[in-house]
């Protein structure tokens, strides 16, 4: 990997980096936010499922300008993960990506598509044979980059940039300069995301009684201590002569019914018995339960310490691949488990097919093996196959499988009537013209002869001609 490179604040626009290295023809300009909303979707991916989560990705959004890409937005691509959690395309992403290409490709050109990201979640920064493929497709422009994303547990998320070089080819196993991606600050929620407050509840009151009633009531009578010694207060005091013509007392209400209350009745104590006789019938009762534990500790006691101490569990069988081979006219299908235990953490893998005494081997990337098949053009009846898969951390697994069956006839082509009447038509004036070029070479000849005459005769007349000149001796 090389270091060469920058990463600057751009001078025209400070929300924007800038990420250069000598061998990219123009400049890549970043937005902050828009890398940290790419991150958090993928670190959240990342964690939606064990070991590795799913690859998500989609395309990049911004401008080309005098020698400048500027990435200021993205549209993500909802990818069905047909083939495992990778991010490997099946026929309807594919449509997907057509659609969200064709939606982002209007009159806009400060949103345009400039290129696509993914993320690897289990192998290192890298273009696969795949992704490679997946870029001359759907990204010929030479400006469209590529960015790979890479999610760690306890680290910051690492990126590198892949872009076409000044004569057109692209640096794959690795990128010029990775960029390591830490968490943004808290920042405002974007717009067109809702609220995370909770939302307002009705306000809560304390339950009071109603009131009674006043006809319901109960009432107490009773004369207080006060008013008894009043009473005999005046009682001892003199009495006033009675008044000859008194009048009259108003009447009094009528008195309210009194409430009783009825008055506890304390029983005596009643005498406490002496539980002693239970302490030694507890005792007794112990003592047995010991004796019996103790004669019966052979049945018991291994169950107990097998219950404190269990025993380490066994370990997993050794994982299958499950190859298989099947013929469909001459093409061989060769078929694997794609959820085998083997292949979740497998980095690569070599499919070694034998025919005969030909023997040829096949690299197979993480992108294949979970594609769960491969098709081979078989040329022999009996065809050998062996399929090794190197894990990250264990042993590799290898299995074998064999194919015996006779070679397809191979039946002549059906030719089209108006394809034959062509050819007939096209032997006709191939007939023609080797008539014409045979009557042309006799000419040739001919006039060949002809001229070889002439120049013979030329050649007679110059040495009678010199003949003449001459003196006689």
């Amino acid at each position: 990997m090389s270091g060469r490179g920058i990463m600057t604040e751009s001078g025209t626009d400070s929300t924007l980096n800038i990420w250069s290295v000598p061998e990219c023809p123009f400049q890549i300009e970043t937005s902050p936010q828009v890398l940290d909303d790419i991150r958090l979707s993928v670190v959240d991916a990342f964690f939606s499922l064990p070991r590795g989560g799913a690859e998500i990705g989609g395309i990049l959004l911004g401008s080309f300008k005098s020698g400048r890409l500027s990435i200021t937005g993205y549209a993500a691509l909802d990818c069905e993960h047909a083939y495992g959690p990778s991010f490997t395309l099946s026929p309807p992403d594919e449509a997907r990506l057509k659609a969200l290409l064709s939606a982002h490709s209007g009159v806009d050109t400060a949103a345009r598509p400039v290129g696509w990201y993914h993320s690897h979640t289990r192998s290192e920064i890298f273009l696969s044979d795949a992704d490679l493929q997946l870029h001359q497709r759907y990204f010929p422009e030479a400006w469209q980059i590529a960015l790979v994303i890479k999610p760690h547990t306890f680290q910051p998320a690492r990126i590198g940039f892949f872009f076409r070089e000044a004569d057109g080819s692209m640096r794959t196993k690795d990128s010029y300069r990775e960029i390591t991606l830490e968490a943004l600050p808290l920042r405002q929620v974007p717009r067109g995301v809702p609220s995370a407050a909770p939302a307002e509840q009705p306000p809560l009151r304390r339950w009071r009684p109603e009131p009674e009633p006043a006809d319901r009531r109960p009432s107490i009578i009773s004369t207080p201590p006060a008013a008894a010694v009043a009473s005999n207060t005046a009682a001892a005091a003199p009495q006033p002569a009675p008044d000859p013509n008194p009048e009259p007392d108003p009447p009094e209400p009528p008195a309210e019914p009194a409430v009783t209350f009825p008055v506890p009745q304390f029983l005596p104590p009643a005498s406490t018995p002496s539980h002693r006789w239970v302490w030694v019938l507890a005792i007794g009762v112990i003592a047995g339960v010991g004796a019996a534990g103790f004669q019966t500790r052979q049945a018991w006691l291994p169950k107990v310490v097998a219950a404190v101490n269990p025993a380490p569990p066994a370990p997993l069988p050794p994982p299958t691949l499950g190859l298989n081979a099947t013929d469909h006219e001459g093409q061989l299908q060769i078929n694997w488990d794609r959820n085998s235990r083997a292949l979740l953490e497998a980095r690569d893998a070599m499919l070694e097919i034998t025919e005969g005494t030909a023997a040829q081997a096949i690299q197979l990337d993480s992108a294949h093996l979970r594609a769960g098949s491969f098709t081979y053009a078989r040329q022999a009846e009996k065809v050998d196959i062996r399929l090794i898969v190197h894990q990250a951390n264990a042993p590799d697994v290898r299995e074998v499988t064999s194919f015996l069956g006779k070679l397809p006839e191979i039946k002549p082509p059906v030719e089209d009537p108006e394809i034959q009447k062509q050819r007939d038509e096209l032997a006709k004036q191939a007939a023609k013209l080797k008539v014409d070029l045979n009557w042309q070479a006799m000419k040739t000849k001919k006039l060949e002869k002809d001229l070889q005459s002439m120049r013979e005769e030329m050649r007679q007349q110059q040495l009678k001609r010199l003949n003449n000149q001459l003196p006689d001796k």
